[in-house]
């Protein structure tokens, strides 16, 4: 199994989940492009590079087969892969998947690629945008959400290289609900979703109409906010 975490985690958030499925898989969670002990020499990343780097981990442990794991971002990710990889999958696991609907990232997947490396320049010294972000804040004009989250990822030089080397990298990883419906219809992949019914972020009626009339699909509701990685995942995969 190989699985991908989410924004600004790391691959060790699914250590609490290798009791659970080292007994059946050989697992292997990374650090992928501007995250953990990954180094990224370029200012972005695409769909390619992960598949490169998945076909290197397969080679490594000597597998042509395996079962892909996607948390949050890490969940867009592994949707965009499935075209490419769904010959090669027995089984998708997705953890409060972005890509579905997230909350927010319809105006970061629709920005116009070349404003998003106009804002990439100017706002390498960030504190003169983040006055206004909190003067906006003080105002109305700016969610708390957005506010909190520009203030925390462009506050650092490494935050902001991981939040614009996501987002320039989004075109790459763009999804259709509606392709991935048909993907999974037309294959018949059996896949687990897992949905924390306190989950701010992803909205839940689209992930069930995004699921409905998909026999191979199944969809669990737990008592966790969108972070569900925790003991109470890692007994329902022991028995999944």
């Amino acid at each position: 199994m190989i699985a991908l975490h989410g924004f600004g985690d790391r691959a060790r958030m699914f250590a609490v989940l290798e009791p659970a499925l080292t007994a059946r898989y050989t697992f292997v969670a990374i650090d992928w492009p501007f995250h953990g002990q990954t180094v990224w020499p370029s200012h972005r990343f695409e769909k390619a590079d992960l598949l490169a780097i998945i076909d290197l981990i397969l080679k490594k442990e000597g597998k042509t087969r395996f079962n892909l794991m996607g948390f949050s971002f890490g969940g867009r990710l592994a949707q965009a892969m499935l075209p490419d990889l769904i010959q090669q999958v027995d089984k998708l696991y997705l953890l409060s998947p972005d890509g579905i609907e997230t909350k927010g990232m319809t105006m970061a997947v629709r920005t116009p690629i070349v404003v998003r490396k106009f804002l990439y320049k100017i706002l390498e010294k960030p504190n003169w945008f983040l006055k206004i972000l909190s003067f906006g804040r003080k105002i109305g004009v700016v969610p708390g959400m957005i506010n909190h989250f520009l203030a925390v990822n462009l506050s650092r030089p490494d935050r902001f290289q991981r939040t614009f080397g996501c987002w320039l990298s989004l075109d790459s990883f763009y999804l259709r609900r509606r392709n991935i419906k048909a993907l999974l219809k037309r294959s018949q992949l059996p896949t687990a979703i897992y949905y924390g019914a306190q989950d701010e972020m992803i909205r839940f009626k689209t992930l069930q109409k995004m699921t409905e009339g998909l026999p191979n699909v199944q969809l669990y509701v737990l008592q966790e906010g969108h972070r569900l990685i925790g003991e109470n995942l890692a007994n329902r995969l022991s028995t999944d």
